[in-house]
């Protein structure tokens, strides 16, 4: 396993299990559990940059404007792939991730927080901007938004990380509600070791 300093670790991004471990990923309100059977780097790069003024079909982000949640089609998934990505925005625009649609990310009951230019200037490895997405109709959604007062005619946002292929565990008939909720102790009989992570949003 992997040292245990956790998921958001502050430093340069890497797979949070190895090749054949386990994953145990919050999705659809409960725990569901897979081994990773392969896993690949996602460079950060021009095909990993998506421009959401564009996608969006419009011409300009209008000043302090606001480009509603949607989905971001290059990082759709097929059944069975994980993406572990952090991101940026390369424009000075800010961005609210939404996993699934209904659900914020980064937020609490009061705040939700945006990823920026500064971001990267407290955190360099961008590390707090880690988020998963874990297979197919499981898209993340990301909302735009233009914190100055001119127009922008580009909002662009990079994104990197890993790409895991994955299997689901067999679990028992009779294990799979605790399974499902997470219960450590059946957890660690049934699977053994797994390592946790979110791929949408939860609230209190």
């Amino acid at each position: 396993m992997w040292d245990d300093r956790g998921i958001y670790c502050p430093s340069p991004i890497r797979p949070v299990v190895a090749i054949k471990e386990n994953l145990s990923v919050w999705t659809g309100a409960a725990w569901s559990h897979y081994r990773a059977d392969f896993i690949e780097p996602i460079p950060r790069s021009s095909p990993t940059i998506v421009e959401m003024v564009t996608a969006s079909g419009a011409t300009v982000l209008a000043a302090n404007g606001v480009i509603a949640k949607q989905v971001v089609a290059i990082l759709q998934l097929s059944d069975g792939e994980i993406l572990h990505l952090r991101w940026e925005p390369l424009d000075d625009v800010e961005g609210v991730l939404w996993e699934q649609p209904g659900q914020g990310r980064f937020q609490t009951a009061s705040v939700a927080a945006r990823v920026d230019l500064c971001t990267a200037t407290r955190d360099p490895y961008l590390s707090t901007t880690t988020f998963f997405i874990l297979g197919r109709d499981r898209d993340m959604n990301l909302e735009v938004r233009n914190p100055v007062g001119y127009a922008t005619p580009a909002a662009r946002f990079v994104f990197w990380g890993f790409r895991y292929i994955v299997s689901a565990l067999n679990i028992p008939e009779t294990e799979r509600a605790a399974m499902s909720q997470g219960n450590l102790d059946t957890v660690k009989r049934v699977i053994g070791p797994t390592t946790w992570i979110p791929a949408e949003g939860r609230a209190a």
